[in-house]
């Protein structure tokens, strides 16, 4: 069996995940099958990479799909293809890489009668030694955002590869402050930020090839490369046999490398002692319940396999997190407790803990609606918000598939690329019909249809509110087909600066009560709350306190499964496709007519 890459992460998660993964100990010291080892890799690497599509909404990505992660994996392989292409102009030498993990260059070592073994996504062999070169299908923003606005911690070298300013012996004060520089540095080290996530993963990678080197007497210099997404690549939209052809443009490729040497080094020590912990846990099996962390990464893609175990203590409602703001902790007699420490000392529940720990005035809010089983309506806010919005309204929800390469002219890895809209027109208050009053646009393959879409879109929206619930997504969409499109710039720079966001109402918007005359304090504070919302102000909590509408019942019922239909289109029959391009247009027009049933349900309360 041995203990692969992925499973070194995830077994040093905590003692119980060692014991519910079944740990045969005289399985440790033999050989993981090819089959067995690509099998958990692919499925790993696949969560990372679901990981950087959905950073806006990854909490709708917490039960992931086999179907998902097929839809995903063409393009991860795609990826890694691409920076096998273009390594050769960056590093000299001789290259091995595959699709396929069989064809990877393998290393194994011994340590402790336990068998470590990993496969390399790129080797690259030279006079001076090798490479390794992990691809991850993230981007290159997570490493270039270290620092200040103006600089990054990484700077390219001549080559045009990145590196550490202290690497390429810069004056790091002529860029930033040191202490700056080694605050944003520290990410790096950190496990459970975005940057720090693939960083542990290559220097585990790294440990067990310098553990087999040095068990081989083999001393050869070794150099450890991340190769990323270049977020910085625009597309030109060439297409050569109909697939997208990614030359260099503007001295940009799509593939970024990312010397990450030095800092690996720096985390062998940590490594080896997170290995003995993994023997240890291994040694002294027991699957008796650990206090919760955040290495589970509840909350996240890559979150732990058996959180559905281990959270089982939680209620489903009303559980403790559902406080909103949670993840700043709470405070009793001036100390802090994190929401980790509530729960490990058996506070479970919203009633658990009481109204002491409570220092944020919308969580004594929360506990009040569930105590008495009332909502709290701030009518005034409602009734001032309200006024703000003039008619006609035009109920707007795009669709879009954040493909981790870019598909159309003008489009970055990871562009949220819109595919489909639904308008739902309300001429006055609480006039709308869900069938005759509906418009909207889905594109009926994976060509470029976004200027169709947009001229459509900007053919039906006239004067008045363009009304979207939670308004930074659609204004960045907008934005992006501006510049894509300078023709309709015009236009949709006239919708854009239409748009208002029905959330403001529902929850709030601080700046826009404070441009109404409220003070600081009530303009933060939430106009609405329901206990059944459990903290959240997600359209499909919020949507059921005021309707009977639901999604229950809906063959595509979320953002992830309208992305996954799209994607799936030339691979459907022709019965297929046009069950599910309908299926595709019903979801997205409930998404519109629940904000008309949002806004006419808050008229009704007030």
């Amino acid at each position: 069996m041995a203990i692969t890459k992925t499973k070194f992460i995830n077994y040093i998660r905590c003692p119980r995940y060692v014991s519910l993964d079944d740990i045969k100990k005289e399985k440790l010291n033999s050989v993981v099958t090819i089959e067995e080892y690509k099998k958990e890799e692919e499925s790993y690497k696949m969560i990372e990479l679901l990981s950087s599509m959905f950073d806006e909404n990854g909490n709708d990505l917490i039960d992931i799909t086999n179907e998902h992660l097929e839809t995903m994996l063409p393009y991860y392989n795609e990826v890694e293809l691409l920076a096998g292409h273009l390594a050769p102009k960056y590093f000299d030498g001789t290259f091995k890489y595959s699709k396929t993990t069989y064809n990877q260059e393998s290393f194994d070592a011994i340590i402790d009668n336990i068998r470590y073994i990993c496969y390399v996504d790129i080797y690259n062999e030279n006079d001076n030694g090798f490479n390794i070169i992990e691809v991850k299908a993230t981007t290159t923003k997570k490493y270039l955002d270290l620092g200040t606005k103006e600089n990054s911690i990484f700077k390219k070298d001549e080559k045009g590869i990145y590196r550490l300013l202290e690497d390429l012996n810069l004056n790091i004060e002529k860029y930033m402050s040191i202490e700056t520089y080694e605050k944003e540095k520290a990410k790096l080290f950190d496990k459970f930020t975005g940057p720090g996530h693939y960083v542990y993963d290559l220097a585990v990678q790294r440990f067990i090839i310098e553990s087999d080197l040095k068990q081989n007497k083999d001393k050869r210099k070794v150099n450890y490369y991340l190769a990323t997404l270049n977020s910085k690549y625009i597309f030109d939209g060439t297409y050569e046999n109909d697939k997208p052809k990614y030359d260099e443009i503007d001295g940009e490729d799509i593939i970024s490398f990312i010397d990450m040497t030095s800092i690996t080094e720096k985390m062998m020590d940590k490594i080896a002692l997170d290995a003995k912990t993994i023997e240890n846990y291994i040694t002294g099996l027991h699957a008796d319940s650990v206090p919760l962390g955040q290495y589970c990464e509840y909350k996240k893609v890559t979150k732990c396999k058996y959180c559905n175990i281990c959270w089982s203590i939680l209620p489903e409602k009303h559980s403790i997190l559902s406080y909103m703001d949670n993840h700043h902790g709470f405070k009793k007699d001036n100390v802090k407790y994190t929401i980790f420490d509530l729960i490990n000392s058996g506070k479970v529940s919203m009633l658990d803990i009481d109204e002491t720990y409570l220092n944020r005035e919308k969580n004594i809010i929360q506990r009040k609606a569930l105590e008495t089983n009332n909502p709290y309506i701030n009518k005034k806010k409602i009734i001032d918000g309200i006024k703000q919005i003039t008619y006609p309204i035009y109920h707007l929800d795009f669709e879009t598939f954040p493909c981790p390469l870019p598909r159309f002219k003008g489009e970055k890895p990871y562009t949220q690329s819109v595919f489909q809209f639904s308008l739902h027109i309300e001429k006055e208050p609480g006039k709308c019909d869900k069938e005759k009053d509906h418009y909207g646009y889905l594109a009926k393959d994976h060509l470029d249809h976004r200027e169709e879409l947009i001229k459509y879109m900007c053919d039906l929206i006239k004067e008045g509110t363009v009304l979207v619930y939670n308004d930074s997504f659609e204004k960045t969409r907008i934005k992006e087909l501006s510049e894509i499109f300078p023709e309709h710039k015009e236009k949709l720079l006239k919708i854009n600066s239409q748009i208002f966001d029905l959330m403001n109402i529902v929850k709030t918007r601080s700046k826009m009560y404070e441009n109404l005359g409220y003070d600081k304090k009530e303009a933060k504070m939430i106009n609405y709350y329901n206990p059944s919302m459990d903290g959240s102000y997600s359209i499909k909590k919020v949507l059921p306190v005021f309707s009977n509408l639901t999604y229950q019942g809906m063959e595509v019922a979320n953002g992830v499964e309208a992305m996954v239909t799209y994607a799936q289109f030339p691979k459907l029959t022709k019965l297929d496709y046009e069950h599910k391009y309908q299926k595709l247009v019903e979801y997205c027009q409930q998404d519109t007519y629940a904000m008309f049933k949002v806004l006419d349900g808050l008229r009704k309360i007030i």
